[in-house]
């Protein structure tokens, strides 16, 4: 799997599901609508999994099993929905849902990046104007060394940090650092709750899939819980399986003593459990946490893109201010000799 997954690599996998499940929906065979893809993949980088799985099944493997022996080209919730799709011969409503629920993470992906671009470019604007004692001796002294090393050491800096993130969140052997940002982020106003409420639409995105493919209800909670992002969710989830199948407990009742999850989201579950419309209250949670996840993110990029001007705002009057004290200065200097 690659090590960070784009807004367009997550429509890439959505358009791929798309595909197998128009052609299989039309009547096509399975090994028909692979080739299919792999004549027309939605990435090159599609060919070669998909060649591979073809020589699978045509060796007499199954979907599932063909999969396996590619290896961990896509997640283990991509398995569970094509296994239960096998199983119970719907597997083109599975990959209907597996590409509505990545183009709607593809979507998320895209509003999130879109709302961090402008106080991205801000604050390399800043870290490319200050200081501006520097800029002002490279442009008027052609002192161009000492502002190029200061750029170099700011954004090695900056993109050093950054790298360091990603692969440092990566993989499972960096399940505690992502939990440490996790609780980390939760301390900031707003950007907390946007988070828990973006890793809110991922799961119910992810058990309203499951869960019409037929999955188990606590397979479901676990591979949905593991898809939200959240440590912190999926480490309270892991815990459900012995009071689901020993206690007999369900989920809903399992959410009401606990407090991981937000009030709403707990009583409209419930509600949804006892009525016998869960698929449609998890539509409804799904829009709400995104809608809200997506609201706040507005907010806290809205005001850190304040902060940032406002500190810039800040630097630029300290520079003028030092200007002209220097300035007055060198006149009462001037004067006293």
């Amino acid at each position: 799997m690659a090590l960070l997954i784009t807004p367009r690599a997550l429509a890439q996998r959505g358009e791929f599901y798309y595909q197998l499940s128009s052609m299989i929906r039309a009547g096509l065979p399975i090994i028909r609508a692979l080739q299919t893809v792999e004549k027309s993949p939605p990435s090159g980088s599609y060919r070669q999994p998909v060649a591979q799985m073809l020589v699978e099944l045509k060796g007499g493997n199954s979907f599932v099993g063909a999969l396996e022996a590619v290896g961990d080209w896509l997640p283990i919730f991509d398995k569970a929905l094509r296994e239960a799709g096998e199983k119970s011969g719907r597997l083109d409503e599975c990959f209907r849902l597996l590409a509505s629920y990545y183009e709607e993470r593809a979507k998320l992906a895209r509003e999130v990046i879109g709302q961090m671009i402008y106080p991205f470019f801000i604050v390399h604007f800043a870290l490319l104007v200050f200081p501006v004692s520097l800029l002002v001796a490279a442009v008027l002294q052609d002192q161009w060394t000492a502002l190029l090393v200061n750029k170099v050491v700011a954004f090695g800096t900056l993109y050093g940090v950054g790298a360091a993130l990603v692969l440092t969140s990566s993989g499972s052997r960096a399940l505690w650092w992502r939990a440490t940002m996790e609780q980390l982020m939760g301390l900031v106003p707003v950007l907390g709750t946007a988070r828990r409420n973006l890793a809110l639409a991922r799961l119910t995105a992810a058990l309203e899939a499951l869960f019409s493919a037929g999955v188990g209800i606590v397979d479901s909670w676990e591979l949905a819980a593991r898809a939200s992002g959240s440590p912190a969710l999926a480490r309270e989830v892991m815990k459900w399986r012995p009071q689901i199948e020993v206690e007999q407990k369900t989920p809903g009742e399992i959410l009401a003593d606990k407090n991981v999850f937000p009030t709403m989201f707990t009583s409209l579950y419930r509600t949804g459990e006892i009525s016998g419309q869960l698929d449609d209250t998890l539509k409804r949670l799904h829009e709400y946490s995104r809608v809200e996840g997506h609201r706040q993110m507005q907010l806290f990029t809205r005001g850190l893109t304040i902060g940032i001007i406002v500190l810039i705002m800040i630097a630029i009057g300290a520079q003028v201010v030092m200007f002209w004290i220097g300035y007055f200065n060198n006149i009462g200097n001037a004067i006293a000799q």
